[in-house]
């Protein structure tokens, strides 16, 4: 895996990156013309241990947080939702000591 910080270098992959995606799309289906409207690049965050963070930070009073980074982020969202409900309410959560700032 790369790791990108400097977004102009990431960026100056594209050209090259869309030309393999290409070349592959054109093995698999040799006889289709495939046309390229736009490329874009991101760059994901990741926590040391892939895991979210997920609820209060000793620095932001009255404040929850739900902090999914990278492909999971999606995923992670609804379980973040489901515990700041639960801390809203004043209730405790299950997995509240696995998603916690400073694990």
């Amino acid at each position: 895996m790369k790791i990108f910080s400097n977004p102009e270098k990431r960026d100056s992959l594209l050209n090259k990156k869309e030309k393999e995606i290409l070349k592959n799309l054109k093995r698999i289906k040799p006889d289709y013309h495939f046309y390229t409207d736009f490329v874009w690049a991101g760059t994901f965050g990741e926590t040391k241990d892939g895991l979210p963070y997920i609820g209060a930070h000793e620095n932001f009073k009255n404040s929850y947080f739900v902090l999914g980074f990278g492909g999971n982020g999606i995923t992670f969202s609804v379980t973040g939702m489901e515990m700041a409900s639960a801390f809203m309410k004043n209730e405790t959560h299950p997995l509240s000591e696995y998603f916690k700032f400073g694990r």
